[in-house]
């Protein structure tokens, strides 16, 4: 049943085109770059082993002659045991350290993970502009070469300047190479994504716009994950304040026994480091100064991203009132367009009107297209802004 499934949905990806949702969900579960983050995690979990496991026993061994007459010689043997053990405090102060470098490194994997979906995204939407564009540019080469035939026909019957003529060719054949460079620009932007998705095969791509136009936008109480970063960084430092407030990380606590002609000796002991001249005050100093930075840093990063979303709020709503405003601008363009066409075709309209007519039709019809775009990155950047790539 799984792979009629999978042979069913493989068939409607190849008919209809992959969305982007299903592309955004393939490229989660396949890019490498996201893999190789993700294993990052088990690695620093692998050396939080490492700094919290206890150092080896030191085991010593000695055979020594107790009497230096050989006749009479005998030897002594001696054997001993040290082992390290760390304090509670330092002990417990490297526990903390590595739950915060695994915090730590889980926010990075997040800001890593939130910076490929934004790139992902903002390349999916310069693609699905620039097919769009393509598109636009194949209707207004049409559109182009339909005028330059009306006004082929009136140079040829002697109504038209040689010169009009030349103007409305030479503007369908700069059209004709824009085309060429924009299905260039769409082709490399196309395989960008494959390549970030990590797929080696071509799939067909549904050319549109991920985000609708409104100026409506979801908030969101998810962290940014460069404040996870700095959260987590703060608890590192915290962590180091606790191993620094004993002036002892360790003590080594030793048994031997010897082995002598006339008597055996155990010995049981311990040594303790003396800080006389280092009782780590400066390295207090050091971590409550570091802890203030980034506290400060923190504050900062609040209101720069506050800033942020405030800004991008309004520019919201300012694209998306000039998206309307150019909607009903190209309506009343293209009525008068058509309007002009069919008066030169009937030989009462002016050539230089009617073109310059079209071309701010073309125009305003672009400039339709970038506001999309614009409103799109815009909902992308704030997205990631907000948290939401953080999942």
């Amino acid at each position: 049943m799984k792979k009629i499934f999978i042979f069913f949905l493989g068939l409607s990806i190849t008919a209809f085109g992959m969305s982007y949702e299903q592309f955004k969900k393939y490229t989660q579960k396949n890019a490498k770059v996201l893999q190789s983050q993700a294993l990052s995690i088990q690695t620093i979990q692998e050396k939080n082993k490492i700094l919290l496991r206890s150092k080896n026993p030191m085991l010593g061994l000695e055979a020594s002659r107790f009497n230096p007459d050989t006749l009479n010689s005998s030897f002594q043997y001696a054997a001993s045991i040290t082992q390290n053990i760390r304090t509670f405090n330092y002990y417990g102060g490297l526990e903390d350290q590595a739950n915060a470098n695994t915090l730590l490194q889980q926010a990075y994997v997040k800001d890593g993970k939130a910076g490929y979906i934004r790139t992902l995204e903002v390349l999916y939407t310069e693609y699905v502009y620039q097919s769009k564009l393509l598109l636009l540019l194949k209707e207004e080469y049409k559109l182009s070469t339909k005028v330059t035939s009306i006004v082929e026909e009136r140079y040829e019957s002697g109504s038209e300047n040689k010169i009009s003529y030349l103007q409305a060719k030479t503007n369908t054949i700069s059209l004709k190479s824009q085309m060429f460079t924009t299905k260039q620009q769409m082709n490399s932007l196309y395989y960008q994504l494959l390549a970030i998705a990590g797929l080696t095969k071509k799939v067909s791509l549904v050319k549109s716009f991920i985000y609708p136009v409104s100026s409506m936008v979801k908030s969101s109480s998810k962290s940014n994950s460069k404040q996870q970063i700095l959260a987590a960084k703060a608890k590192i430092l915290d962590s180091q304040i606790r191993m620094n407030e004993s002036s002892i990380n360790s003590y080594s606590v030793y048994s031997s026994i010897e082995n002598e002609p006339d008597q055996s000796i155990i010995r049981l002991g311990v040594s303790i480091p003396l800080p006389i001249f280092n009782d780590k005050s400066e390295e207090k100093m050091l971590a409550k100064l570091q802890k203030q930075q980034l506290l400060l840093d923190n504050e900062q990063l609040s209101i720069d991203l506050y800033t942020q979303k405030q800004m991008i709020k309004v520019s919201l709503k300012e694209l998306n009132n000039q998206y309307y405003s150019l909607k009903t601008l190209k309506k009343e363009q293209q009525l008068l367009n058509d309007l002009l066409q069919e008066g030169y075709r009937i030989a009462q309209g002016s050539i230089f009107v009617m073109m310059n007519t079209k071309n701010k039709l073309i125009q305003t019809r672009k400039t339709l297209l970038q506001t999309q775009k614009m409103i799109n990155n815009q909902k992308i950047e704030l997205r990631f802004i907000q948290g939401d790539y953080n999942d």
